[in-house]
């Protein structure tokens, strides 16, 4: 208990520290996006930000496996929507640093008023969603698909909710619009390790971090439904998942 409780407030200090140094950082390039450098802001934003996710990863001793990245596509002049599960808070920071290309998040309205948290989020592209009003989610929905025809990633947890180790929740389809409207490819994602590793009891427990690209889903030029795609792309996550708990167990 001991060991866990200094485990823990090493993690929790590595993570303030983290802050405190990105803080300015964040603010001299929100300012930079507003001199007409937007791209340029965006780019360097995602580098800063995923330096930041793999310090406070490597602080708390995470240790973090990937698989499938060879099932991303390159960057192109249309986005591409990485879908994924989203069983903790640390998922978003696995996925800026395994992605490799600036992504937007799907927010919930409410983050638009956590300083700085802000900043970064719109400068890589994030949308924040009312929740509780059909006619701003929708609006919010083709923002995201003008977003991403013009050549931005987005990442959609279709779940809603984190799960918080109640296994793989039913998918909403509803943001699956992003994809279909905008005709992009869906990279499904799996990740699984985060909730154990830090929610589950409150107290930090180091440990294996998987994230892993299923194959692409091709939405241009396909009749398939949004009901479709969800169900697509939740039974290659399910797969995924089922693969990462093998290599789970062949390690302990």
């Amino acid at each position: 208990m001991i060991k866990r409780f200094f485990v823990t407030v090493y993690s929790f200090m590595s993570i303030g520290f983290g802050v405190i140094i990105f803080i300015p950082i964040v603010i001299l390039l929100f300012l930079l996006s507003l001199t007409g450098l937007k791209t340029t802001a965006t780019e360097l934003m995602y580098k800063v930000v995923q330096c930041a996710s793999r310090m406070i990863v490597t602080c708390i001793g995470f240790k973090l496996f990937t698989a499938g990245k060879e099932n991303i596509p390159p960057r192109g002049k249309t986005g591409v929507c990485f879908v994924s599960n989203h069983s903790g808070i640390l998922d978003i920071l696995l996925l800026i640093i395994t992605v490799g290309r600036p992504i937007g998040f799907i927010a919930k309205k409410e983050i638009i008023f956590v300083p700085f948290i802000n900043l970064w989020m719109i400068l890589l592209g994030g949308i924040f969603m009312d929740r509780n009003s059909p006619r701003k989610s929708l609006e919010a929905i083709k923002l995201g698909v003008k977003k991403i025809i013009a050549g931005h990633s987005m990442v959609i947890f279709p779940e809603g909710t984190r799960s918080r180790g109640q296994g793989l929740l039913p998918f909403k389809t509803g943001s699956f619009r992003l994809a279909a409207d905008a005709g992009a490819d869906i990279v499904p994602v799996a990740v699984s390790g985060s909730y154990d590793a830090l929610e589950k009891t409150g107290w930090v427990y180091p440990g294996p971090v998987y994230v892993s690209f299923g194959k692409v889903i091709k939405t241009s030029g396909m009749e398939g439904s949004r009901q479709y795609f969800a169900d697509q792309s939740r039974a290659e996550i399910a797969r995924l998942l089922k693969e990462q708990e093998e290599a789970r167990n062949a390690l302990s």
